[in-house]
């Protein structure tokens, strides 16, 4: 909510008289003013937040990657057989004698046909499921062990600007308002039909398949910062400031950024403000914001027409 003047700071200046002057940078108020309770300072804690992009989940159908795992075991297993009856033949062709060239050529063949299908199975998993998933498939890696034991596969597509880095976890909310932990695979081999954006692929608690889930992504740095109420602050410009006690009766205006470079807070009605845009331990006027910001405007004006 943008804090304008209010009839209520107008009628506090007939409270105020002439306990207010204009500070460097800010408002100077006298101690009257201060004991009146019409301005109130609070130190938020300081903590930190990653930034977080929102993205669609759905958990998806396992049962293909079983069967392509299936297909490729079968595979392997046919050309190691092949692979050892190719060096058969071709160790009693060069020792006795007793296994004609046709056989050889026979057993080549075959072992030619069985690697070109184990190799085929292997570029369809990655093409169906990513690189990663697709050589968990044909190699029996954590991620595929992950949904065998009955863990979820779980797709996640974020249309926001393209990620440089997948995360190593999210988090996904569930329909009955708990949250699940979501493992990143790697980049998925095909987009959902009917959505755009990047496509991942992660693994998670057993849910059933279908399940939709808001995915948060974390995306960037760790960032120190402070949880600021709305009501602490003041707009000019389409640009937010906050008010912070810089001495015992000095209130100074500290701009913190614009309407979209504000995410909302861990606690409810806060907008997440990093550290460096704030002096250390903070003394932010959470209750006479508009107030103050009306008395400044005031000074100001008076100071400009002087």
């Amino acid at each position: 909510m943008r804090r304008r003047v209010a009839g209520m700071a107008m009628a506090a200046f007939l409270v105020l008289g002439a306990g207010a002057a204009r500070a460097a940078g800010g408002v100077t108020v006298d101690a009257a003013t201060l004991r009146s309770g019409l301005i109130v300072t609070a130190v938020p804690a300081l903590h930190t937040e990653t930034p977080m992009i929102a993205a669609y989940g759905r958990v998806i159908d396992p049962t293909p990657v079983f069967t392509l795992r299936s297909r490729i075991v079968a595979a392997r297993a046919a050309d190691t057989l092949a692979a050892a009856t190719l060096a058969r033949t071709r160790r009693l062709y060069h020792a006795a004698g007793n296994v004609s060239e046709a056989s050889v050529q026979q057993a080549e063949a075959g072992a030619t046909s069985a690697r070109a299908r184990l190799a085929a199975l292997r570029s369809a998993a990655a093409a169906r499921f990513g690189a990663a998933l697709g050589a968990a498939i044909a190699g029996n890696g954590a991620p595929f062990r992950a949904i065998e034991a009955g863990g979820s596969l779980v797709s996640v597509v974020q249309g926001g600007a393209a990620l440089n880095h997948l995360p190593a976890a999210a988090t996904a909310r569930l329909a009955n308002g708990g949250t699940a932990a979501l493992h990143a695979i790697g980049p998925a081999g095909q987009l959902p039909p009917g959505l755009l954006g990047q496509a991942f692929l992660f693994t998670g608690p057993a849910l059933p398949v279908g399940t939709p889930l808001a995915v948060s992504l974390p995306a960037g740095r760790t960032i120190a910062g402070y949880d600021v109420p709305v009501s602490a602050l003041v707009w000019h410009h389409d640009r937010a400031f906050a008010f912070v006690r810089t001495a015992p009766r000095v209130f100074t205006a500290v701009p913190l950024g614009g309407t979209g470079s504000l995410r909302r807070g861990d606690a409810p009605g806060t907008r997440f403000v990093p550290a460096t845009a704030l002096p250390r331990d903070p003394a932010i006027v959470v209750r006479g914001a508009g107030l103050l910001n009306s008395m400044l405007a005031r000074t100001a004006g008076a100071a400009g027409g002087t």
